[in-house]
């Protein structure tokens, strides 16, 4: 399953909406709270540490400076994710902009694989990682800009179309004016293959506002009186937008218009120490967003790699069927960590990848899949997964947890013809567990 990176650059603009300022931002314009103030230079510190580290990946020299470089902005790219997620705008207002971050930190996953397959990086490899400088660069430049301007999030007059929980009766985003985003010619999880596909976990029937109100509001456990009609989002997944108030916690919805599912979900949130939790004290936070799913009809799951930041506990967790681990379906789940209170929620993996699947018969058991792992592995447990391959297909294999030479592993399988189809390293970080 590891990709081979290709050759060659396509940039295509992204530009996304034009930031309006004219005179009625003035008029228009709200205090922005202190915790948004923070929120939004958190923002621009993460996207600057995102191209310092770019650029040191033209200077390193030697492989394993260049892995330790490009794991680092992997991580990265997962803190620059939560910041954008720690501030009031709308899954609609920064899905673009999460976009390019997710695509910046896969790619440079991608990489990581090359090198540890003992290829250095390309010429091509190198000017991708240019792009990458160049376009944190303008992005911070416009952050900045917006913020010398005095326009914020939270200010009624920044941006438009995607409403911010903090402006009133105001509407943002985060976009920039006249912003060029790189596409990345590669294959992975957010590479460009991916964005012509079909949800396929929708169903059901289109829905009007009203009746996606009171979905809305069974999901959140709330009458329909404290949800306010918002506007709607597009993307692959077009959706309704509501604001309320839960126990006097702003937060923003959105709930798809095919099938009425909650799309993204995320209430505000003070911050607090980034700081890894106990395992006693994690076992409770995955088991909590366990039950958060099962209540909301997601059945079974189990967790995968989290992270940690801001005092919230960034928890993916797989959907199982028959026994089997579901990747193609992850959600993603925000906790509270001093109260293990589920804070935010994400299903745009499993809108899009979730359907009626028939397995295929198991011919390898797993004594018979372990014997084609390598025999320096210490198998620590197993069981049955479906992994996304790049092709676009689904492949049902083992998945073996193991470790060799103190470094951790998952190792992939195939159940019909016994093929490696992948091997992961787990990542014990700072902020959390990565999978790589």
């Amino acid at each position: 399953m590891i990709a081979m990176i290709a050759a060659g650059l396509l940039f295509v603009g992204l530009s996304i909406y034009t930031i309006v300022l004219d005179s009625e931002r003035d008029a228009l314009r709200i205090q922005l709270s202190a915790q948004n103030e923070q929120a939004f230079e958190e923002l621009l510190s993460n996207v600057a540490e995102l191209e310092a580290k770019f650029y040191k990946l033209e200077a390193a020299n030697g492989l394993n400076q260049r892995s330790i470089l490009l794991m680092d902005v992997w991580r990265q790219a997962g803190e620059t994710e939560s910041s954008i997620a720690a501030l009031p705008v709308t899954y609609g207002g920064t899905c673009r902009l999460t976009q390019f971050v997710n695509r910046a930190g896969d790619y440079c996953r991608m990489l990581t694989h090359k090198l540890a397959k003992g290829e250095d990086l390309s010429d091509d490899d190198y000017a991708q990682i240019q792009v990458l400088a160049g376009a944190c660069r303008d992005i911070y430049s416009s952050l900045e800009a917006t913020w010398q301007n005095g326009t914020y999030p939270g200010d009624a007059g920044f941006g438009t179309g995607i409403y911010m929980l903090a402006a009133g009766e105001g509407s943002a985003s985060l976009d920039f004016p006249e912003q060029e985003f790189p596409r990345l010619m590669y294959n992975g999880p957010f590479s460009e293959a991916t964005e012509n596909k079909a949800p396929e976990g929708l169903g059901g029937n289109k829905l009007t506002a009203q009746q996606a109100l009171q979905a809305a509001a069974e999901f959140l456990d709330i009458e329909t009186a404290a949800l306010v009609f918002a506007g709607e989002c597009a993307g692959d997944i077009p959706s309704y937008i509501f604001k309320g108030e839960k126990q006097n916690i702003p937060f923003s919805i959105l709930i798809t218009k095919q099938g009425g599912h909650v799309l993204w979900y995320m209430s505000s949130h003070d911050g607090g120490i980034s700081a890894i939790p106990t395992d006693e004290k994690y076992e409770r936070l995955s088991g909590a967003a366990q039950r958060f799913l099962r209540t909301k009809g997601y059945g079974a799951s189990a967790p995968s790699y989290a992270q940690f930041y801001n005092g919230l506990a960034i928890i993916n967790l797989i959907p199982q069927e028959q026994g089997i681990v579901l990747y193609p379906d992850m959600i993603k789940l925000w906790l509270d960590i001093p109260t293990g209170k589920v804070v935010g929620f994400d299903a745009n993996n499993y809108l899009m990848s979730h359907k009626k699947r028939s397995f295929e018969q198991i011919a390898l058991n797993r004594k018979q899949a372990e014997e084609k792992i390598n025999g320096g592995v210490e198998v620590q447990s197993a069981r049955l997964a479906l992994i996304p391959l790049e092709s676009g297909k689904e492949q049902l294999c083992w998945e073996f947890t193991g470790t060799m030479n103190d470094h951790d592993y998952l190792i992939y399988i195939n159940v019909k013809t016994g093929i490696e189809e992948d091997i992961m390293m787990i990542q014990h970080i700072n902020d959390g567990t990565l999978i790589m």
